[in-house]
């Protein structure tokens, strides 16, 4: 099994450019699930989609608290 430091430089820039364009995306639609703009298409399952980004947006907010408070702080 190879390591991320063991990779070519050339594959580890097009990993990365391929994650910071998955993130992007995935900003995008939580940004319009906040917005309404999936709201009353339902040929799209619009009630889906917003109940999806909904809970995406919630679980990233907690991964991101859980992942904080395992951190050690300086201030305590």
């Amino acid at each position: 099994m190879t390591t991320r430091s063991s990779l070519p430089t050339p594959f580890r820039l097009v990993l990365r450019l391929l994650a910071a364009v998955v993130w992007t995306v995935l900003g995008l639609f939580a940004y319009f699930v906040c917005q309404g703009m999936f709201g009353g298409y339902a040929q799209i399952h619009s009630h889906l989609l917003t109940t999806l980004g909904m809970i995406a947006i919630a679980l990233t907010g907690g991964i991101a608290w859980i992942v904080d408070e395992r951190r050690p702080h300086d201030d305590e």
